[in-house]
C-alpha cells in the first residue's frame, strides 16, 4: 500500500476495495466515503432508488473521458447548417455534427423534439445516442446571456470579451480562463473578483496586478508569489499585511516608486523582473498546497471550502470528491466545470445553476436530468439533447409525468443488464478529436504512430513531458480514427485532428516578427493592431485587437511577443501537476498530502503559518 493511500485512510476514510481500471490496469482504491457520496447521489425515480455503482475507471481515467468532450481553445471558421452563415465554431468544417450559430440555435422556427425518437430494446444506449447526436442542432460555442463576447466559449453573463472561457459574470476581460466576477483582466488565469490584471494566477480580490501568483486581497503588486493583503511590493512572496516591499524589504514610499520605475513600460524592464520572478517563485517558502480558509480539503487552489477530496481549483465548495474546477459546488462527484451553484452531480462535464443531474455535459438551469447534452432550463430529462424549457422527455420524445417515471425505470433496467448504468457516455459520443479536447491539456500524448494497412509507417514524439501513444488509422484525413493506447491491453477508440489550421489570416499576409516589436507602447502606436505578429517562440500568427490595445496603454505595458495561447500554457506550467504527493513537513517532519512532487521541500499549515505570520 503507498504512503499517499495510508494518509488519505487515516485522515479521510478506510479503503473498502481496490478495483483494476479497465482502461489502464492500474489499480485504484474506493474508498468508504467514495461509496457513502454514491449512495447519497443515486437517483430515486417514482420512489424507486437506483444504486450508483462502483466506478469501473480509475480516477484519472474518468477525468480524461470527460475531458474528451470539451474544447476550450480551438475555434474554426465553418459555416451553419441552418443558414449556411459563416461562423466561427468549436467543430472543424470537417465534423459530422450539424452546428448552429448562437441567434440562430436559439430561434423558435425550429423544434429539437422533431428529432424525439422511442428508445429501442436492441441496441445499446450509447449506440442510439449517437445516431440522434448527429442529427440534433448544437451550439456553435458553449455561452449563455452574454453580451458582445462572441468569440469566448464556456461563458456565462460576460460582457465585451475576447478569447476567454470557463468565465461569468466579468466585463472587458481577454485571453485567458477561469474569470470570475472580473473586469479588466488580460491573460489571466484562475482570478476571482478582481480588476486590472494582467498575467496573473490563482488571484483573488486584487487590483491593479501584473505577473502576481497565488495571492489575496493585493493592490499594486508586481512579480510576487503568495500574498495575502498587501500592496506595493515588487519582487517579494509569502508576506502578508505589507505594504512598499521589493525583494521581501520594507522601503519609504518614495523609496519604492522610484525602483518601480524600472519594472513598467519597457520590454527589457519586464522580461529583467521575469528572470528575478523565476527565482522568487523558485525559492519562496511553499505551503503543501494552495489551500486557503479550508477545512478538510485535498488537492490544490481550494478557497473557502470545506471537506473537497481530490479537489483542484475550486472555490467556497463542500461536500465533493474529485471535482477538478467548481464555483459553489455542494455534493459533486467526478465532475469538471462546474460554476454557481450546482448541487448533487455524478459524472458531469460543464454546468451553471443545477440540481440533481447526473451523466451530462452542458447542461443549464436545470434539474433533475440525466445522460444528456446542451440542455437549457429544463427538468426531469433522460437521454435528451438540445432541449430548452421542457420536462419528462426521453430521448428528445414527450412523455407524461408518470409515464415518464415507468419508462426511466425500465430503461435504467436495461441499462444495468448493457453494463451501461453508471457510466459516462462512452468516448464515441464525442465531436471532438482528443488534441483539440480539454484532454489534451491535462493528460498530452507522448507520441503519434503512423498506421496504414496495420503497419507502422512512421512515429513522432510531439511531447517529451507527455504519456501514452496515439495511433493513427487514416493519416490522409483532416480528422482520422485512432486508437489510444494507455500502455495496457486495452486500445481507447478516438478522433485525432492529423493537420493543424490557422484561421483569419489571408495568404501573402506581411508578418511583424516579434523581434522587431518596440520597447514600449507608445512607440508602437496604435497602428499595431493593423499588423500580424508572429509569436517569438512558435512561429504562430496573432493580432492585437483594439481594446487589448487600450488596456496595455492604461496599463504601461508593451505589446506581448508571443501568442495568447503560448501566453497561456506558459502560465500553466508553472502551476503544479494535479498529483498528490507525501511529504515531511520541512519543520516538524508531520506528514502532508502535498501538490509538489519529491523535488520541493514543504511546510504543514502550522509550522508555515508560524513562519510567514
Amino acid at each position: 500500500m503507498s504512503k499517499l493511500i495510508q494518509f488519505l485512510e487515516k485522515n479521510d476514510s478506510k479503503v473498502i476495495e481496490y478495483r483494476k481500471c479497465k482502461w489502464t490496469g492500474e489499480e485504484f482504491p474506493i474508498f468508504e466515503k467514495d461509496i457513502e457520496m454514491l449512495t447519497k447521489l443515486s437517483p430515486t425515480i417514482g420512489w424507486q432508488k437506483f444504486p450508483i455503482p462502483l466506478p469501473t475507471l480509475s480516477p484519472k481515467a474518468r477525468q480524461i473521458r470527460r475531458l474528451l468532450f470539451r474544447n476550450e481553445w480551438n475555434f474554426y471558421k465553418s459555416r451553419s447548417n441552418k443558414t449556411w452563415a459563416s461562423m466561427i465554431s468549436l467543430y472543424s468544417p470537417e465534423n459530422k455534427a450539424c452546428i448552429f450559430e448562437q441567434k440562430e440555435w436559439w430561434q423558435e422556427d425550429w423544434n429539437p423534439m422533431d428529432f424525439g425518437v422511442k428508445f429501442d430494446f436492441t441496441k445499446s444506449f450509447n449506440e442510439q445516442f449517437y445516431e440522434m447526436r448527429i442529427k440534433v442542432p448544437r451550439l456553435n460555442l458553449v455561452t449563455v446571456d452574454n453580451e458582445n463576447s462572441e468569440y469566448t466559449t464556456g461563458t456565462a453573463y460576460c460582457k465585451d470579451c475576447y478569447l476567454i472561457n470557463s468565465s461569468e459574470n466579468s466585463e472587458n476581460c481577454y485571453y485567458g480562463k477561469l474569470f470570475q466576477d472580473c473586469k479588466n483582466c488580460v491573460d489571466c488565469t484562475f482570478v476571482y473578483n478582481s480588476e486590472k490584471l494582467y498575467q496573473c494566477l490563482n488571484v483573488k480580490k486584487s487590483y491593479n496586478c501584473i505577473y502576481l501568483h497565488n495571492s489575496w486581497e493585493c493592490n499594486y503588486c508586481y512579480y510576487s508569489d503568495d500574498l495575502i493583503a498587501c500592496d506595493h511590493c515588487i519582487l517579494c512572496s509569502n508576506l502578508r499585511n505589507a505594504s512598499y516591499y521589493f525583494e521581501n524589504k520594507q522601503y519609504s514610499r518614495e523609496e519604492w516608486e522610484k525602483l518601480a520605475s524600472n519594472y513598467r513600460g519597457k520590454r527589457t524592464y519586464i522580461k529583467d523582473a521575469l528572470i528575478k520572478f523565476e527565482e522568487v517563485r523558485k525559492n519562496k517558502k511553499k505551503k503543501y498546497a494552495s489551500i486557503q480558509s479550508s477545512e478538510n480539503c485535498y488537492g490544490n487552489i481550494i478557497n473557502e471550502s470545506k471537506n473537497c477530496f481530490y479537489c483542484y481549483d475550486v472555490n467556497n465548495s463542500q461536500d465533493s470528491r474529485y471535482v477538478n474546477i467548481g464555483v459553489e459546488v455542494k455534493d459533486n462527484m467526478d465532475c469538471n466545470n462546474m460554476y454557481l451553484k450546482p448541487e448533487k452531480s455524478y459524472e458531469v462535464l460543464g454546468t451553471i445553476g443545477t440540481y440533481n443531474i447526473h451523466f451530462c455535459t452542458y447542461v443549464f438551469h436545470s434539474s433533475d436530468v440525466f445522460f444528456s447534452h446542451d440542455c437549457h432550463h429544463s427538468n426531469h430529462l433522460f437521454w435528451c439533447i438540445g432541449l430548452r424549457n421542457k420536462e419528462y422527455c426521453i430521448f428528445n420524445k414527450q412523455y407524461e409525468k408518470n409515464e415518464w417515471e415507468e419508462k426511466v425505470k425500465e430503461i435504467i433496467n436495461y441499462m444495468m443488464w448493457t453494463w451501461e448504468w453508471g457510466e459516462y457516455f462512452d468516448v464515441k459520443n464525442t465531436a471532438f478529436p482528443y488534441n483539440d479536447s480539454l484532454a489534451a491539456e491535462y493528460f498530452p500524448i507522448k507520441e503519434v504512430v503512423n498506421m496504414k494497412d496495420g503497419v507502422i509507417k512512421s512515429k513522432k514524439i510531439i511531447n517529451e513531458k507527455g504519456s501514452w501513444a496515439v495511433y493513427i488509422l487514416d493519416e490522409e484525413s483532416e480528422i482520422s480514427q485512432a486508437k489510444l493506447d494507455l500502455w495496457w491491453e486495452v486500445k481507447i477508440d478516438i478522433l485525432w485532428k492529423t493537420k493543424n489550421k490557422e484561421i483569419g489570416v489571408p495568404e501573402n499576409t506581411f508578418f511583424l516578427e516579434a523581434k522587431d516589436l518596440k520597447e514600449t507602447i507608445e512607440e508602437e502606436g496604435e497602428e499595431i493592431i493593423k499588423k500580424v505578429i508572429k509569436c517569438g517562440i512558435t512561429g504562430r500568427p496573432f493580432r492585437i485587437i483594439k481594446q487589448e490595445y487600450d488596456f496595455y496603454k492604461m496599463m504601461n505595458l508593451p505589446i506581448p511577443d508571443t501568442h495568447p495561447n503560448e501566453r497561456y500554457f506558459s502560465r500553466l506550467a508553472m502551476k503544479p501537476e494535479r498529483n498528490l504527493y507525501i511529504h515531511n513537513c520541512i519543520k516538524c517532519e508531520k506528514e502532508v498530502a502535498s501538490v509538489y512532487d519529491e523535488k520541493n521541500s514543504v511546510y504543514c499549515e502550522e509550522c508555515y503559518n508560524k513562519e510567514i505570520y
